[in-house]
């Protein structure tokens, strides 16, 4: 495909860090080859790039997106690629989800200093995550370890481990995988022990939605397994009305034509944790709705519970 709008250098909005600088490129490598187009790399600052800002409560959702959509809406950027689970679940106005190519791995892993398992560290390790779902979990597998929170890029957090100040943190395998760094994983946590957050380990790619040529030229990389699955996984998060402090993962897989979704709402509070699995059959690539009201429906089930109601009280 050789794109007839694209003569002119395109802006790819970015966040700085060394892994948004890295998925953007691999994205922009990947289109520039299928498109022929020359693409500029723009990088803008998020709110969430200042470690003093908490992930748990910050001062509005979409730490990691609002400034990146801004800067397309003003035009300053032609298009922008994030990490699909930092997206806050609603769509917003005048901007199109134009590609999700090809999913990582969308497994949690374990970096430990003394290269030991969860199950191997010693009680009273300290293990570095800032997200609720992540501590949540851990503490239920380990309720005699130490969980604190960590912020900064991945190679601010494994330096924090090597260092000692931490004995262990938990990451995303796709973080480490794209930048080179999976030499440092000690175990991949399964899931059983760790429901992925919802489109953990995707891209997600945003233009303006008026510029319709666009659109269809970066739906070229869109893959359509992996929109079909976090169409899934994140219909949860609507469906409960996740904020940013709420414990919850969720992941689908296709095959065969089924879908299977899992979710897991926990409250690190009290150390409860609800699970469902469902699963859709006789589906088709592009049925995005049924795989939206399969993601629903799983949330109308953990939102009946008592945990669910409680959560839900206190606006999970």
């Amino acid at each position: 495909m050789k794109c007839t709008m694209l003569d002119r250098s395109l802006r790819l909005g970015t966040r700085g860090s060394l892994l948004a600088r890295t998925q953007s490129g691999l994205f922009s490598a990947a289109f520039a080859s299928l498109s022929g187009a020359k693409i500029e790399e723009i990088i803008i600052r998020t709110e969430g790039d200042d470690v003093s800002t908490s992930l748990v409560k910050p001062a509005r959702p979409g730490v990691f997106v609002t400034a990146l959509r801004s800067a397309l809406s003003r035009g300053e950027v032609d298009f922008i690629v994030h990490s699909f689970k930092d997206l806050p679940s609603m769509l917003e106005p005048g901007i199109t989800l134009a590609a999700i190519p090809p999913r990582e791995d969308p497994r949690d892993v374990l970096v430990s200093k003394a290269a030991v398992s969860l199950q191997d560290l010693p009680a009273g390790a300290r293990v570095g995550t800032s997200s609720p779902r992540r501590t949540a979990r851990i503490a239920f597998l380990r309720p005699d370890l130490v969980i604190l929170p960590m912020r900064g890029n991945i190679d601010t957090r494994i330096g924090k481990v090597m260092s000692g100040e931490f004995d262990a943190a938990v990451l995303a395998a796709a973080g480490l995988n794209r930048v080179g760094r999976n030499d440092e994983i000690v175990e991949y946590l399964s899931l059983a022990q760790l429901v992925p957050a919802p489109a953990q380990g995707a891209l997600a790619v945003e233009c303006r939605s008026v510029d319709t040529e666009l659109v269809m030229e970066l739906s070229e990389l869109d893959d359509p397994a992996t929109r079909l699955c976090t169409s899934a996984e994140r219909a949860v998060l609507v469906g409960i009305g996740a904020t940013c402090a709420t414990a919850i993962g969720a992941f689908a897989t296709f095959k065969n034509g089924t879908i299977t979704l899992t979710a897991e709402l926990s409250d690190p509070a009290t150390n409860e944790h609800h699970r469902v699995e469902r699963r859709l059959e006789t589906v088709n690539l592009d049925q995005h709705q049924l795989a939206e009201g399969l993601g629903l429906a799983v949330a109308v089930e953990i939102r009946s519970t008592p945990l669910g109601q409680r959560l839900s009280n206190k606006d999970v």
